[in-house]
C-alpha cells in the first residue's frame, strides 16, 4: 500500500476536523476574584447560606452531593441553542471542501499545498459509510423518530443537541453522543431537528435533510 502525500494527510485530517465528535472545552469560571469592600454584605449572606447548607452534614455526604452533582451536569450538558423543530422537510447538499489558508511544506521545504488552493477531502476518502443523526431527546417525537431509522450505511451515530445521554442511551439502546458548544451542527448549518448528515451518493458533497414532524 502506498504511503498518503502530505497533501492527502491534510484533506484526511479536514475531513476528520469537519466530523469531529470530541466535545469542546467548557470554561468553569475562575477562582480567587478579588472583591470590592461594598460586596462585603453579599460575601456574608453567600457565606450564610452555604453553612447552613451544609451545617450537620458529614464530609462525605458533602463530597457524594457535589459528585451527584458533577455527574447529572456531565449526562445533560446545556442544550444547542438556535434550533427548532419545524413541519416541512428540507434537504441539501454540504460542500466540504477548504481553502488552505497559507503554503504548507514537507519536512524537506517541499511546498505541496499552496495558499488559495481549494482541496476536497472526499478526493482522499471517496467514501463516507456513515450516517450521522442529530436529535433533541426531551422531544418523545424524535426519540420516536429516531427508533425508526433504518440507515444504510456500514455505521451511525446519534448525537443530541438536547436531553440526558445516560436516558437517551437506554431509550434507544445505543451509545449516544453530545454535541457540545454546537460545533458540529453549526459545521454543517444545521438549524432544524432531527436532521440526518450522511455522503450525497456518487458525489464528494455530504447531503442533510432536516426533517419535519407532525404538532405535538
Amino acid at each position: 500500500m502506498k504511503h498518503a502525500t502530505p497533501l492527502a494527510r491534510i484533506a484526511a485530517g479536514a475531513l476528520l476536523a469537519t466530523l469531529s465528535l470530541h466535545a469542546g472545552a467548557a470554561e468553569l469560571g475562575t477562582y480567587g476574584d478579588t472583591w470590592d469592600i461594598r460586596e462585603r454584605n453579599l460575601i456574608a449572606v453567600l457565606k450564610d447560606n452555604l453553612k447552613q447548607h451544609f451545617e450537620g452534614r458529614s464530609q462525605a455526604d458533602i463530597e457524594r452531593e457535589m459528585q451527584q452533582k458533577a455527574e447529572d451536569e456531565a449526562m445533560r450538558p446545556p442544550p444547542v441553542p438556535g434550533l427548532t423543530t419545524g413541519r416541512e422537510t428540507h434537504s441539501r447538499l454540504f460542500d466540504p471542501s477548504f481553502t488552505v489558508q497559507r503554503d504548507i511544506a514537507d519536512h524537506n521545504g517541499v511546498v505541496f499545498a499552496h495558499k488559495g488552493q481549494k482541496v476536497n477531502p472526499f478526493d482522499v476518502i471517496p467514501v463516507f459509510d456513515e450516517t450521522l443523526y442529530f436529535i433533541d431527546a426531551d422531544d418523545d417525537r424524535q426519540i420516536t423518530w429516531m427508533k425508526q431509522q433504518v440507515p444504510h450505511t456500514t455505521t451511525s451515530r446519534i448525537i443530541l443537541v438536547n436531553g440526558n445521554v445516560r436516558d437517551s442511551a437506554e431509550a434507544l439502546g445505543s451509545r449516544v453522543y453530545f454535541d457540545q458548544t454546537g460545533s458540529i451542527t453549526k459545521k454543517f448549518g444545521i438549524t432544524q431537528v432531527p436532521a440526518e448528515v450522511k455522503q450525497a451518493p456518487g458525489q464528494k458533497l455530504f447531503l442533510i435533510t432536516e426533517f419535519g414532524l407532525p404538532d405535538r
